[in-house]
């Protein structure tokens, strides 16, 4: 049994390692130089727990809250429900890497001005996820897979009033702020 779930799980990472190197061949760059009017955020809930703070972050950024979206990966579903519906699990991924969450997809197609990355590197899951996304302009953390995003900022993810300051900072000096 446990054979098959290996198996499972080495096929899993070479469908999505190709999907990966797909959508990174296919990124539209046109809307590099976009200002900053709407803001997407994915985070993994393993690194960061309190993410409600990023939604302030719009006074820093001249733009209005309903202008900052958040999406989350948790490794394993909660047994308690949640009426969280911009949360992905590695149960919305099938064995071929498809994405079967339309909260996820619907992230993905919307062509966020700028996307914040904040996870570890190694979740070849959210790295697909960023490399799909239509976002203009795509700011990773520390450590990601440089190749995905158009600004590496060097700061761990979970320490969010440094990147917020790091962020903005960059924000304002690649005059993407409004």
């Amino acid at each position: 049994m446990e054979i098959l779930h290996d198996l499972r799980e080495w096929l899993k990472k070479k469908w999505l390692s190709r999907d990966l190197d797909q959508a990174m061949k296919q990124r539209d760059r046109s809307g590099l130089n976009a200002k900053c009017r709407t803001l997407g955020v994915i985070i993994d809930e393993g690194v960061v727990q309190e993410y409600d703070g990023l939604y302030d972050w719009y006074t820093d950024l001249n733009m209005a809250p309903k202008d900052i979206k958040v999406f989350t990966y948790l490794e394993v579903k909660k047994k308690l429900p949640t009426l969280r519906q911009n949360q992905l699990t590695n149960a919305d991924f099938d064995w071929q890497g498809h994405i079967n969450n339309p909260g996820a997809i619907e992230f993905i197609d919307t062509s966020f001005d700028v996307l914040l990355a904040l996870y570890h590197p190694g979740n070849e899951l959210l790295d697909l996820i960023v490399a799909k996304s239509k976002s203009k302009f795509k700011v990773g953390s520390q450590g990601l897979n440089q190749e995905l995003f158009d600004l590496s900022l060097a700061v761990a993810p979970e320490r969010l009033a440094l990147m917020r300051s790091e962020f903005v900072k960059y924000m304002g000096i690649l005059n993407k702020k409004l």
